[in-house]
């Protein structure tokens, strides 16, 4: 079985020299092959330019075509399998955002999802499918994502069409991608089409042979859960039994266990992996399973938050893979590392700085949420100008020094993430985490220490007070 891992570069795109490195540490943990999945970060050109990196879609300034090409030919001369994903239907907010492409929603408010009865639609996905492939001449696979197609038969030209076929809405999904698995195996017979396989689950095996969906595409059947939550039916077995000859499964080494957690929890994705083992040991009997997908979700979607980082969750990466590459007899005793030696962890420095501001982090909310605030520098005593400074005194030097702190943390932050993502994924990351607790630790010190400067009050007396309350 195929050990395919997967960089999801729509959020915070490492830079080439650190992704080189990443590619190599994956190999020697166990992958056969690297999915990448560009989304903005890809540069497309001529028509699509507007979309991708050459006019600098996503604001980090990756990658060029050069830089693709490169990225592509390290990862085969490394002994691995390059597949390139470029999502066709669902996910495409990346595209649809821009004033150009409105027309082509489904749905008119919503830039998620593809409108697949418009003929331009068609034309647009193909232009990106072929400016992909072209930058890899010699692809021997192909993932067109088309996971969570949120809207369906929404606009009139789908209801119609939908009305008029036996399949109903359905045939608005399977047709597009057969029409692409079609346009694919044309210009490259012997491609391989990969696809997430949620959006055929609730399809009947007749309806997915009426397409010829078993000779086009091999689907990615994904499931993320630890193992206590893990389930998929035997039902969708028995039913892709009937159409695909290969699939393959997709399980998770981060992303998947919250949209913006910040630290990816090693035994959690451990879990993830025991379980997806188990389910292929279990069906291998009537299923041939072509590979698994680790993926490594950077966002939730396109205007999601950041979720962990990829240098952070490179420790869940090893240990996940380790759980493909044990024999049977050794499962039951699975390492589980949160941690590894610094040269076999690029990036550890980063993935250090993000751990110690977990750790600050919770500090600033135990004290921000703690009793000493709730008893002593509550908004009625801050709006009454009823405090007693001695009380308060301890609190304004307590959070004086964690400011300390996190202002030097900060700095050793910003220095590790622009040293390996670029501008705009750092300084989102930085805006988006740490920003908010040096703020809201700052105004809780400035009223603290003004309370500790003024004499015990005498009664409540809001008219005459200045303080202000932390927000």
């Amino acid at each position: 079985m195929h050990r395919i891992v997967h960089l999801d570069l729509k959020g915070a795109p490492f830079k080439v020299h650190y992704l080189e490195k990443v590619i190599l540490a994956a190999k020697s943990w166990g992958a056969t092959g690297i999915l990448i999945e560009w989304e903005d970060t890809f540069p497309y050109s001529a028509a699509l330019a507007d979309i991708g990196s050459v006019r600098g879609s996503g604001g980090d300034g990756m990658y060029s075509l050069d830089e693709v090409r490169h990225l592509l030919r390290f990862i085969k001369d490394h002994g691995l399998e390059p597949i390139q994903l470029v999502q066709t239907i669902g996910h495409m907010e990346f595209v649809l955002k821009h004033p150009a492409y409105h027309s082509l929603r489904e749905l008119a408010r919503s830039p998620a999802v593809l409108c697949p009865s418009r003929p331009e639609a068609l034309q647009l996905v193909k232009m990106m499918l072929e400016q992909t492939l072209d930058a890899q001449p010699a692809a021997e696979y192909l993932h067109i994502g088309a996971d969570e197609v949120w809207h369906t038969a929404v606009c009139p030209d789908c209801q119609s069409r939908a009305a008029n076929n036996i399949h109903n809405t359905a045939s608005l999904y399977l047709e597009h991608i057969r029409e692409l698995a079609l346009f694919l195996k044309q210009k490259r017979p012997h491609l391989t089409v990969l696809m997430w396989d949620d959006m055929l689950r609730s399809v009947k095996a007749d309806t997915l042979n009426a397409y010829q969906l078993g000779e086009l595409v091999q689907p990615v059947v994904w499931q993320y859960n630890a193992m206590e939550h893990f389930h998929i039916d035997p039902s969708l077995w028995e039913s892709y039994r009937q159409v695909f000859p290969q699939v393959w499964a997709g399980s998770a080494f981060k992303g998947a266990n919250g949209s913006c957690q910040i630290l990816s929890p090693v035994r959690r994705y451990v879990s993830n992996q025991e379980a997806w083992r188990m389910e292929v040991k279990k069906y291998s009997h009537s299923i041939s399973f072509a590979g698994i997908i680790l993926t490594g979700w950077s966002r939730f979607d396109h205007y999601a938050t950041l979720c962990e980082l990829l240098p952070v969750s490179l420790p869940s990466l090893a240990s996940c893979l380790k759980v493909w590459t044990m024999d049977e007899m050794s499962l039951d005793n699975t390492v589980v590392s949160e941690v590894l030696p610094p040269e076999q962890w690029p990036g550890s420095e980063l993935a250090r700085c993000v751990h110690s501001f977990v750790v600050l982090r919770d500090r600033a909310y135990i004290i921000v949420h703690g009793d000493l605030v709730k008893t002593w520098l509550n908004p009625w005593q801050i709006e009454n100008g009823y405090i007693n400074p001695v009380q308060v005194e301890g609190l304004a030097m307590t959070v004086q020094q964690l400011l300390l702190e996190l202002t030097s943390l900060q700095t050793d932050l910003t220095r590790t993430l622009y040293a390996v993502t670029g501008s705009r994924s750092a300084s989102e990351w930085l805006a988006t985490f740490p920003a908010p607790v040096l703020r809201q630790l700052t105004e809780l010190r400035a009223v603290a220490a003004a309370a500790a400067k003024a004499d015990a009050s005498v009664s409540p007396r809001p008219k005459h007070c200045h303080l202000m309350s932390p927000t």
